[in-house]
């Protein structure tokens, strides 16, 4: 009788991974094409599925399953004003080009586990619209049996023309810590 048990409960625990795993995976596939969806005038669905961390002036290491958050910061902004993606450099307390218009977004690089905290435009509170996991040091779009190494999060700020965009997180793990990031949108 115990050996029928435990063999049906590792069934059972069998079929709700495949479940899970078939989720994630159509999961994976919707929230790209919401993000497509959501591209700022002048930028093409292209651009927002292969867009990547920039790491110009970043330093970034591969980091193994289940670490604590090791980076967060603002790195993209686009607005139908602009018409492109401004990539966003560690040391901008404000954005180069002049955003706004009917579309505004923003684009927030996690690198590790973590909880998305707090996040305001001009004093209104603001959630993340996606959050789409990441791989690798660059934080590229995934494919098929890489390790999640971090989250993408996509803030809708349209309706405003400018003002300080402030977005936080916690970290759920090693490194254990409190993470913010703030920008002044022209």
């Amino acid at each position: 009788m115990k050996k029928q048990l435990i063999s049906l409960a590792l069934i059972a625990t069998g079929f709700t991974g495949n479940a899970i795993a078939a989720d994630v995976e159509a999961g994976v596939v919707k929230r790209l094409a919401d993000l497509e969806n959501m591209a700022p005038k002048g930028i093409s669905a292209l651009d927002l599925a292969s867009i990547t961390m920039d790491t110009g002036t970043k330093t970034t290491t591969s980091l193994a399953p289940a670490t604590g958050i090791s980076f967060f910061e603002i790195g993209h902004i686009g607005s139908s004003n602009y018409g492109d993606w401004e990539v966003i450099q560690s040391y901008q307390s404000s954005t180069a080009y002049d955003h706004g218009g009917a579309q505004l977004y923003a684009y927030v690089w996690q690198m590790g586990y973590g909880n998305i905290g707090t996040a305001s435009f001009n004093g209104v509170s603001k959630t993340p619209e996606q959050s789409q996991y990441r791989c690798g040091s660059d934080l590229h779009y995934c494919a098929t049996g890489e390790t999640v190494t971090g989250w993408l999060y996509v803030y809708n700020l349209s309706g405003q023309e400018s003002g300080t965009f402030n977005v936080s997180a916690n970290s759920v793990a090693s490194p254990f810590g409190y993470w913010s990031d703030s920008i002044y949108i022209q």
